[in-house]
């Protein structure tokens, strides 16, 4: 208004601007009806191949836009929108209104011969590669994520069985803890571990669970934030495996056909996209059906770990952890223990900013939370927790007390998993090269002789298994940050799960 007043001396009232408005068909908001109309039919057109374009009273609409919708929307519109895109008609459904909706083919770019011809053709602004990577990956995703439930693929043992996330979450681990090992001097035995994580990719690949697809993406995201070629060869690795492996037409396939074309850059940037919008779509299926698909702490684990890391919204995260402690789909111990992992992260960020005394300080938070626990519980935490003081006190060059809580790390980590577990291993060569660095040598020799007694028991134990020797449930240290956490992200998320139990406390 202010605009056209100053530059063209147009006075008018919101009044006069709406009544215009609304005789000339133009309107900024989305109607629920309309929404619904435009994802049954993207979802129609998708199955049979088909991309698609959606015009709203002749406007073309954004797709990033119409995802945002999805995203915001109400529960009741969210499962009108599921009901559509499974083809069930609502009775309460306005067909007056559809005549608006319009989706259809994107129209091609001219060929160049007929650039050349006599007819002159005006170019026409095709959506750029940028947004329609995203959408068009997300509709084949879509797509496979309700084939599979529907199916029954990815349905678990009504007691909880976990299993079903577990391989993704598994081989992801063992991914970053091979690079945890490089990190550490362990050069050798940590690409001896990808290797072993490139071996077990094509059984994850034959039986993928539902979280195996964004394993693969965050996978990597975390090896092309350690080296840019071992990023690239991974993408070349896993594409053309998907593309020896499965038929043409399968969802893979179309998805490596759309993600080739970005490479790497393009997966940095649609990340926050993807992941947002498969957790926002297998969420709501999750929570539509009575299928037990997941032990809801460990769901927990992947929405804080991307919301820290800048690749979910704060809106999402906060949704779904409210609906989960209101609704006691997580019970208030297990909130106050993932209040906890949220203070672990923080720790991280503090540690990584040298806060030294505030991330002592929390640390000690976590130790007193846990020091009134049952000593048997919690036991990944614990070791979290004493990982946390090791690196306090190295960072504050206290030697004699970084070298106390090394050792104490280690003790504890085989008194939890065991001496050749592959958590253990990666504590170890920590430690070691810590001694190294400080200049401990006797100590770090003798650190790496047994390192490499039980690295070769390890190796033994995953020849014989054909795989991974061990089944990780819960991520450990270096999980947590190899994506880059944000210090005010984490924050967020501790602030969210201390208001949440703040709430349950509250009398009705």
């Amino acid at each position: 208004m202010q605009i056209m007043q100053n530059n063209h001396q147009f006075f008018a009232t919101v009044r006069m601007y709406k009544a215009r408005f609304q005789k000339w068909g133009i309107e900024k908001k989305i109607k629920a009806e309309e929404a619904v109309e435009i994802f049954r039919q993207q979802t129609a057109r998708a199955a049979v191949g088909k991309p698609t374009v959606a015009y709203i009273r002749g406007r073309r609409i954004d797709p990033d836009r119409l995802q945002r919708y999805r995203y915001r929307a109400a529960p009741l519109i969210s499962k009108k929108i599921m009901r559509a895109e499974k083809g069930v008609v609502d009775k309460d459904g306005e067909p007056s209104r559809m005549t608006q909706v319009v989706c259809r083919t994107p129209s091609p770019s001219p060929s160049p011969d007929t650039t050349n011809s006599s007819v002159s053709i005006s170019p026409r602004l095709e959506e750029p590669t940028e947004l329609r990577i995203p959408h068009e990956c997300m509709q084949i995703l879509r797509n496979f994520i309700y084939g599979a439930f529907d199916s029954g693929m990815w349905e678990m043992a009504s007691g909880g069985d976990t299993a079903e996330m577990n391989g993704a979450f598994t081989w992801q681990h063992y991914v970053a803890s091979s690079q945890g090992l490089i990190r550490h001097g362990r050069i050798k035995e940590g690409f001896s571990l990808l290797g072993m994580c490139f071996d077990q990719y094509k059984r994850q690949l034959q039986r993928p669970d539902s979280m195996f697809w964004l394993a693969t993406y965050k996978c990597a995201i975390v090896l092309a934030s350690q080296n840019g070629k071992l990023g690239d060869a991974f993408l070349d690795y896993a594409s053309k495996l998907t593309s020896l492996i499965l038929p043409p037409g399968h969802p893979f396939n179309q998805l490596w056909s759309r993600v080739m074309i970005t490479g790497m850059r393009g997966i940095r940037e649609h990340a926050g996209t993807i992941f947002e919008s498969y957790l926002d779509m297998w969420g709501r299926h999750v929570s539509s059906t009575d299928t037990n698909t997941t032990n809801d702490v460990q769901g927990l684990f992947v929405f804080i770990q991307l919301h820290c890391t800048g690749l979910l919204s704060y809106s999402l995260l906060e949704t779904v952890v409210e609906a989960m402690i209101a609704g006691n789909a997580v019970s208030r111990e297990a909130a106050e223990f993932l209040l906890q992992e949220s203070k672990f992260r923080l720790v991280l960020s503090c540690l990584s900013r040298r806060r030294l005394k505030k991330a002592e300080a929390l640390t000690k938070e976590i130790m007193s939370w846990l020091d009134s626990r049952p000593s048997d519980s919690y036991p990944d935490l614990r070791c979290k927790a004493a990982w946390l003081m090791f690196e306090v006190k190295e960072r504050k060059g206290a030697q004699a007390e970084a070298l106390k809580a090394g050792h104490s790390l280690l003790k504890l980590s085989v008194d939890v998993y065991g001496p050749t577990h592959i958590q253990t291993l990666e504590a170890m060569s920590a430690v070691e090269n810590y001694c190294r660095r400080i200049g401990a040598s006797k100590g770090a020799e003798r650190m790496g002789r047994e390192f490499e007694n039980r690295w070769r028991v390890f190796c033994d134990a995953a020849e014989v298994q054909r795989g991974f020797p061990q089944q990780i449930d819960q991520p450990w240290y270096y999980r947590s940050i190899e994506l880059g956490e944000k210090v005010e992200y984490v924050q967020e998320t501790v602030n969210l799960f201390e208001r949440c139990l703040k709430l349950s406390d509250s009398p009705p």
